[in-house]
């Protein structure tokens, strides 16, 4: 599958990368890994999407609107982060949609700062280091 999930902030704040194409079937792979990362933490958990290395995305708004977490009452700001303008609007359409808090930035230096200013309870975090895809 073309992305990876890791923790940024241990229980707090996930970080995953997508790259290449990504499906439908991805997303749903990827929505059954975060609720095990969402099930790991009692305290208000951020979720951040780096889609910076996306090169195409192989869904539709019905596929996007589907990774709700609904059981999920800790859940703080969904955060994603593109480049491409038109991918950051369809994920703020989504967002608005599911009456979820979510944010959408150019850059990953955005989008921390705005977590950190958001949640000042989260320790400092630094950009996430890309790896080599696997």
């Amino acid at each position: 599958m073309p992305f990876t999930v890791s923790w940024l902030v241990d229980k707090r704040v996930t970080y995953t990368r997508m790259y290449g194409v990504m499906t439908a079937a991805d997303l749903r792979g990827l929505k059954i890994v975060l609720e095990e990362y969402i099930a790991q933490s009692e305290q208000l958990i951020h979720l951040i999407s780096d889609a910076t290395d996306t090169i195409r995305t192989e869904m539709s708004l019905k596929d996007l609107q589907n990774t709700e977490y609904a059981d999920a009452t800790n859940l703080g700001w969904a955060i994603f982060v593109n480049p491409n303008m038109l991918h950051r609007f369809f994920a703020s359409v989504v967002t608005q949609l599911r009456g979820k808090r979510g944010r959408e930035f150019a850059t990953m230096e955005q989008a921390l700062e705005f977590l950190q200013n958001i949640d000042e309870t989260l320790p400092p975090m630094k950009k996430p280091e890309k790896v080599a895809q696997p």
